[in-house]
Parts: structure tokens; C-alpha cells; sequence
């Protein structure tokens, strides 16, 4: 059967605004003024380990907390603020129902993930999953997506279908799978190429269907 890779942040939910949304009642709960709560939502829409913009965070704002405190309460609350749309989850049933297997390939800590995964139903819409702490490699990596379908036992022949041109493109493409990239822009393409572009994980799936 074939394999179906996806990405979860930025591309099954919608990690930015649920982020943003976090750093409103964070700067709300530190008094920080709007400015503030800009750039910490910023920090957070950055592709690089979320320890890092903690600490990055605490130290700019002189916040009285240690940033390991700060960082445990966004992956406490973020699975509640996280969304997938309708569609996307209909997309999901279909793949499965056409015979494909089905697995999120996702960086970031297990807790948090994982709580996205199963507060927005997705755990019951998919063969299963992998999260990069659990086993110590991050996408683009190739052992993330081997250890996914070593997982599912099938090969890993399919899709990868992500809003990451280096992470997911680039990671699918280096195991061999054919890409989809989730963008709203894809003027902004550059390399690696992607073999199609949609807007929406729904989009992707119609045109693997078709």
C-alpha cells in the first residue's frame, strides 16, 4: 500500500495562529505591551528548537522565570489552541479509504505534539506518527521517515506532504518520495523543487487521488 508522510505544524494545524494566540495571554500575563507580543509571535513562527527562543525570549523581556518554566507551559497549552480544518481531516479519511497508509512525521518534544495530535482528533484519523525527541532526529533527516514506516511496516514509497521546503521537500525527496509543498505563496519557491504545490492538505490530497 502506498505511504502518505505529513507534516503537523504549519501544515495539518495551524501552528501560527494557535501561537500567537499563546503569546497574547503570555504577554498579558507578563503585562508585556503589543510590540512585545509581536516579536515573541514572531520568534515562535522561526524554524529552529523552541528551547532556544525561550530562552531568547526571557533574556530580551527580563522576564523573572526560567525559560525551561516557560517552555513547559506553551507545550502544556498549545494542543488546546491548535486547529485542523474539516477539509483536511476529509482528505485524511480519504486517503485511507483509497488504501493508502497514513503517518504525521512531525519535529519537536513528544508531550506537545503528541497532545496535538490526539486533542485534534488526528490520532484517530491516521496509522500513526513519529516525533523527533523520541528518537533523536529531526527532519529533514532520513531516519525520521524511515523509522515512520518502519513503524506502519510498509515501505516507504509515496508522498511527503509538508509547508517545509527544506525539512519536508528536501526530507521526502532524500528517501525518495514524491513532495507536496503547503504554501499560499509558491512564487516563493526556490530549491529543492517540489513535484506539486497546494495550498491546503486537502488541495494536495485531490490532485494525489486524481
Amino acid at each position: 500500500m502506498p505511504l502518505a508522510i505529513l507534516d503537523l505544524d504549519g501544515t495539518l494545524v495551524d501552528q501560527e495562529s494557535a501561537a500567537g494566540e499563546w503569546a497574547q495571554q503570555f504577554g498579558s500575563t507578563w503585562s508585556l505591551d503589543s510590540d512585545a507580543v509581536e516579536a515573541i509571535s514572531s520568534a515562535l513562527a522561526e524554524r529552529r528548537p523552541k528551547g532556544e527562543v525561550f530562552a531568547e525570549i526571557v533574556r530580551r523581556f527580563a522576564l523573572p522565570v526560567a525559560s525551561d518554566d516557560v517552555w513547559t507551559d506553551y507545550r502544556t497549552r498549545m494542543p488546546a489552541l491548535v486547529r485542523c480544518t474539516d477539509a483536511d481531516r476529509a482528505a485524511l479519511i480519504d486517503l485511507r479509504s483509497a488504501g493508502w497508509v497514513v503517518g504525521i512525521a512531525t519535529n519537536g518534544m513528544v508531550d506537545n505534539q503528541v497532545g496535538k495530535i490526539r486533542a485534534t482528533g488526528l490520532s484517530e484519523l491516521v496509522d500513526g506518527w513519529v516525533v523527533s525527541s523520541e528518537i533523536d532526529v529531526r527532519k529533514p533527516e532520513p531516519g525520521i521517515f524511515r523509522e515512520l514506516a518502519r513503524r506502519l511496516d510498509t515501505a516507504l514509497d509515496g508522498w511527503m506532504i509538508g509547508d517545509s521546503l527544506d525539512m519536508d521537500v528536501a526530507g521526502g525527496q532524500a528517501v525518495g518520495l514524491q513532495t507536496a509543498w503547503i504554501t499560499t505563496d509558491p512564487a516563493s519557491a526556490d530549491d529543492p523543487v517540489p513535484t506539486i504545490t497546494a495550498a491546503s492538505v486537502a488541495d494536495a490530497v485531490r490532485v494525489i487521488l486524481a
